[in-house]
């Protein structure tokens, strides 16, 4: 079957940064150059706790693994029984389970040739440094550059709906400044994920995304009626949980200021044309116009809770260059000191709305939270831990 590169997020929530300072470190492979064992799981195995309310249901996580909700395991189990092995995660430093399990894939395949000229280690016989493009000598797996590109479409072929690479990637100064490896997952189940508005994963390409063929289409028809039939929901539940309603709850009891704000919300309402979550005006109402420090365990990263009077509706969404980002209604609602927003995407007949965030250095917008209860439950869980 035909299978393309997956990438995500670059908010991973098992590193603090892309590729560096991972929170599970990894034994040593080799004695004399330290190379890593780059197969070894962690157990326990640690998540920043801020990133794991994430409402997408699919992550990228180190050394070519990712991370699912439950809907997903049941997903895989389905149509990809064991083709990975899984395992629990808890909160960075702590024995409390997340709800994300670690996907393991069981298989791999070797995607490239490293330049015979980079220096090995003489016991382990790995490579100093494996850079993509520069210092890899032949694509053996997946689309290949472009100026050997066979058209547009191109792409690899597996037996399997999900494996990942044997060969890693560094930087050209050297592994121990980053190394990480490729998720690959077949074209039929990705597009499948995405009838089932499962949220994380995206085919990394340079060029159109691969569409499925008239054998594909016909494979996830078919595996889309299996999983109803099999009592998996085709949607996320994307709606205000009985634990966040019970947390934020909470929240604004412990946080009220004395006297309650007093908005106009209708005539805030009228100006942006939108319903406001009520989630979002019992914030204003019992709190009043707050901020958030060092979110998501970054420093200096403040986020800003507007009043009503302030709400704007985005105008960002429309110039992002990725369909999922111009899909967005966006309705600003915090800012940021260094350019980025916090915004709802506004859907008429919904109570609640979904979260995202707009990162200005990227030019997307990236799903933060279910809802602004949920976004509030993650800045608080930031600022708190």
């Amino acid at each position: 079957m035909r299978c393309v590169q997956i990438t995500g997020s670059d908010d991973r929530m098992d590193c603090r940064d892309l590729f560096s300072d991972p929170i599970n470190p990894l034994p040593r492979k080799c004695a004399e150059c330290g190379f890593p064992d780059l197969d070894f799981v962690p157990q326990p195995y640690f998540l920043v706790k801020s990133r794991t309310m994430s409402p997408n249901e699919l992550a990228l996580a180190e050394n070519g693994n990712f991370l699912i909700r439950e809907r997903m395991r049941r997903v895989l189990d389905l149509l990809a029984p064991g083709q990975c092995t899984y395992f629990p995660t808890c909160y960075k430093g702590t024995s409390e389970k997340t709800p994300w399990l670690l996907a393991v894939p069981n298989h791999q395949v070797a995607t490239a040739r490293v330049d015979p000229s980079i220096p090995r280690c003489r016991t382990c016989g790995e490579p100093r440094c494996a850079h993509p493009g520069t210092q890899w000598s032949e694509m053996l797996f997946g689309r290949p550059p472009r100026s050997q590109s066979r058209g547009d479409g191109w792409t690899a072929h597996s037996d399997h709906e999900v494996l990942k690479s044997a060969t890693w990637g560094s930087s050209e100064r050297g592994w121990d400044q980053w190394i990480s490896r490729d998720l690959y997952t077949s074209v039929r189940l990705l597009h499948l994920l995405k009838k089932m508005k499962a949220k994380g994963f995206y085919e990394a390409t340079c060029q159109s995304p691969v569409t499925p063929d008239k054998d594909e289409s016909a494979w996830i028809k078919e595996k889309l009626q299996l999983l109803v039939e099999s009592g998996v929901p085709s949607h996320p539940a994307g709606t205000l949980s009985d634990d966040d309603a019970k947390w934020f709850r909470k929240f604004l009891k412990t946080h009220a200021r004395q006297g309650e704000q007093e908005w106009d919300i209708k005539t805030a309402e009228k100006r942006v044309n939108a319903k406001l979550p009520k989630s979002y005006v019992d914030f204003v109402t019992a709190v009043g116009p707050t901020s958030f420090e060092n979110i998501d365990e970054q420093e200096a990263f403040t986020a800003s809770i507007l009043p009503p009077t302030e709400l704007s509706v985005g105008g960002f969404a429309e110039d992002c260059e990725d369909e999922e980002s111009r899909a967005v209604n966006g309705l600003t609602f915090a800012t940021t000191e260094h350019g980025d927003c916090f915004c709802f995407d506004v859907q008429k007949g919904r109570k609640e709305y979904a979260v995202f965030v707009f990162k200005h250095e990227y030019n997307l917008l990236e799903p933060y939270a279910d809802n602004f209860a949920a976004c509030i439950r993650r800045f608080a869980t930031a600022r708190d831990s």
